[in-house]
C-alpha cells in the first residue's frame, strides 16, 4: 500500500514573493492545477495556464471568479500536451512574449493523445517537449540563489511503473494503471536526467519530481478501479488545496533551492523507485524520447 498521508504546513514558511516574472501552468483549469494558478498569483506571479480550448477554457474562466483570483493576472492558451504540433505553437506562442520565465508547472490532467500512447503523451511527451522548447527563457530567466524551476507533477504510482525501451506505446501488454505508472516513472527518469545535464553545464535552473499525494479530484470518477480505492481509502486522500501546497513547494520555497533533480513527497526529498536511479536508463529514455519527438539536439 502507498501510504500519504504527511502534511506540508511547517514546510510552507517563507516562499519566496515576486515582483515580476511568468509562471506557465499545464492543465490549471481546476483541482490541484487551479490552487497552483492562485498561489502562484498570491505570490505576485503572473500565469500562463495551458488548457485545451472549449470546455477547458470555460471551466478555467468560471473558476477564476469562483475563486476570485484576478482575471488580469492569469492568461490562457490553448495546449493539449497529447498533441505534439499544439505542444510547439503553445511554446511559440509564449516565446514570442519575450518575458522572464521563473517556472514550469506541469500539473497532472486528462486529455486524449495523437500519435502515442495516450498517458505516455499527455503525462510526459508532451511535457518533455515543451521543456525542451521553453528551456532557453528558462535558462536566460534564473539567476545565481534563484534558479528557475521546471516542477513536474508524478506520482507515488510510479512505483507500480516499468519502462521498456522497446515498447513504450505499450503495444504488447496495455492497462490504464500500467500505462499510467510507466508515464509517471518517465517524468522522474526525466527529472534526474535533465538535472545532471543542467548541472554539468552550470544554468541556474531547477527540476523536480513531485507527488501531490492522492487528491480528490475528477481523476478518480474516470475508472472503476479508481472509484474503488478512493472509497476504500478515502481518509487518505487530500483536497486540491492540499495537493497545490507540494507542487508550490518546489516551485517557491528557498529550501528547495539546493535541492534540484530531487523526488519529493509531503514537501521533503524522498527516494523514489530504485530503478529511478539508473543511469543508463535514464539517458537511453531520454534519447529515445529525443529520437520520438524529433529533436537533434535538447540543450
Amino acid at each position: 500500500m502507498l501510504l500519504d498521508i504527511g502534511f506540508c504546513s511547517d514546510s510552507m514558511k517563507g516562499l519566496n514573493e515576486y515582483t515580476e516574472g511568468v509562471a506557465i501552468v499545464t492543465g490549471g483549469n481546476r483541482g490541484i492545477g487551479l490552487e497552483t494558478v492562485k498561489r502562484l498569483v498570491e505570490h505576485g506571479l503572473k500565469v500562463i495556464v495551458g488548457c485545451r480550448d472549449g470546455k477547458s477554457r470555460d471551466i478555467l474562466m468560471e473558476n477564476l471568479k469562483e475563486k476570485n483570483i484576478p482575471e488580469e493576472k492569469v492568461e490562457w492558451i490553448e495546449l493539449d500536451t497529447g498533441n505534439m504540433k499544439s505542444v510547439r505553437q503553445f511554446a511559440a506562442k509564449i516565446l514570442e512574449k519575450n518575458v522572464p520565465i521563473t517556472g514550469v508547472m506541469f500539473v497532472p490532467h486528462s486529455l486524449t493523445s495523437d500519435g502515442f500512447e495516450q498517458h505516455f503523451a499527455v503525462n510526459y511527451l508532451g511535457h518533455f517537449l515543451l521543456t525542451h522548447l521553453l528551456l532557453p527563457k528558462l535558462i536566460e530567466s534564473g539567476k545565481p540563489g534563484r534558479a528557475a524551476r521546471v516542477v513536474n507533477i508524478s506520482s507515488a504510482a510510479h512505483k507500480v511503473g516499468y519502462i521498456e525501451l522497446d515498447d513504450l506505446q505499450l503495444q504488447k501488454i496495455y492497462t490504464a494503471p500500467i500505462g499510467y505508472g510507466q508515464s509517471k516513472l518517465a517524468q522522474i527518469l526525466f527529472t534526474f536526467y535533465l538535472n545532471k545535464l543542467i548541472s554539468q553545464r552550470q544554468d541556474n535552473v531547477n527540476v523536480y519530481a513531485v507527488h501531490p499525494g492522492f487528491i480528490k479530484t475528477n481523476l478518480y470518477d474516470q475508472a472503476w478501479y479508481a472509484q474503488a480505492a478512493r472509497s476504500a481509502n478515502g481518509w487518505m486522500f487530500k483536497t486540491p488545496e492540499q495537493g497545490a501546497e507540494r507542487s508550490i513547494y518546489c516551485a517557491l520555497s528557498p529550501d528547495a533551492e539546493s535541492l534540484s533533480g530531487h523526488y519529493f513527497e509531503n514537501c521533503k526529498s524522498t527516494r523514489a523507485l530504485e530503478i529511478a536511479y539508473n543511469e543508463e536508463l535514464q539517458k537511453n529514455l531520454f534519447d529515445k524520447s529525443c529520437e520520438l519527438l524529433g529533436i537533434k539536439e535538447f540543450l
